[in-house]
């Protein structure tokens, strides 16, 4: 997400994209898949299963297996599609009755083997989107499993390799890759892919979630202080209303997380317009020079801000 857009001019450049982070509070959650949240995961699977390709000639036994497992019927989903597999041992969609046996497994806390059948649809299928779907599934198993670090490599796999699945939604592996992190104790490392959540999808449905596990805005307790952030400050003025139109100028030329912020001068009233907000001081000098490039004379500035409780 770019702090803010420009029109190509006669030096034809093109502003950089960095992320401004907005504070959000928002309920917390537990992870899709294998860590007993399943609706991120089945929406990803249901752009699979719901192809109009290999909807009309799949069997009926398999679209209820999988139906099963939408619903939350994890027990009866691994039984259709075990029946399945018993009946056609050989069959086409085998690997697709594999895929749902291991998944069900899986929702179940059977981990290691709802992993077995996952890495078998992995080794045999041709199909390139259901291969990347039961590696997510065996990545959230290996968190369910609490193996972290080979999680995050999984993941990390996926999100390098699998970037054109149109079933996967990146931000939710990205987001993943992020807690496996944050749960091998690498801070920093999954700070950068909750960034990474942020400036890419902002608006997504893991956007929010990655700020509220990020460490600048959920401190740990071993961080006492409110987490530190910078802005460009834009301008001043005496006058509020002056001010809010400054703001409102900036917000119609595409700039972002454009705020009025009072404060005082020498005991007088005073109402900042600052532009952006950024997790480190680098960032936030690489986005003052586009700003300067734009035309906006900014100065940078260090502040706080709240942590999500």
């Amino acid at each position: 997400m770019s702090m803010f857009n420009r029109s190509r001019g006669s030096s034809n450049r093109v502003v950089s994209v960095f992320a401004c982070l907005s504070v959000a509070l928002t309920s917390l959650v537990v992870l899709p898949g294998c860590d007993k949240e399943e609706d991120r995961q089945m929406e990803a699977s249901q752009k699979y299963f719901s192809n109009a390709n290999t909807t009309a000639s799949r069997p009926n036994e398999l679209s209820q297996a999988f139906s099963e497992l939408q619903g939350g019927q994890s027990g009866s989903a691994q039984t259709t599609a075990q029946n399945y597999l018993n009946t056609n041992p050989s069959g086409p969609y085998r690997y697709e009755a594999m895929y749902i046996t291991g998944q069900a497994m899986a929702s179940q806390g059977q981990f290691e083997q709802g992993k077995e059948r996952l890495e078998i649809v992995i080794d045999k299928t041709s199909d390139r989107n259901l291969k990347a779907l039961a590696m997510l599934g065996r990545a959230d198993c290996n968190m369910g499993l609490e193996k972290y670090p080979l999680a995050s490599r999984q993941y990390h796999w996926i999100e390098v390799n699998y970037k054109d699945v149109k079933p996967l939604h990146q931000d939710e592996v990205m987001f993943k890759l992020g807690m496996a992190a944050k749960k091998a104790n690498n801070r920093d490392w999954a700070d950068y892919w909750f960034n990474q959540v942020n400036e890419l999808y902002h608006s997504g449905t893991y956007s929010e979630r990655a700020r509220q596990e990020n460490s600048h805005y959920t401190p740990g307790p071993d961080q006492k202080e409110k987490p530190l952030v910078y802005y460009l400050e834009a301008f001043e003025f005496g006058k509020q209303e002056k001010a809010e139109e400054s703001a409102a100028n900036l917000r119609a030329k595409g700039y972002r997380d454009v705020e009025v912020v009072a404060t005082t001068r020498n005991k007088f009233p005073v109402y900042e317009v600052h532009v952006g907000k950024f997790l480190s001081r680098t960032e936030a000098g690489r986005a003052q020079v586009d700003a300067q490039l734009a035309g906006l004379s900014t100065s940078l500035r260090p502040g706080t801000v709240e942590p999500l409780k």
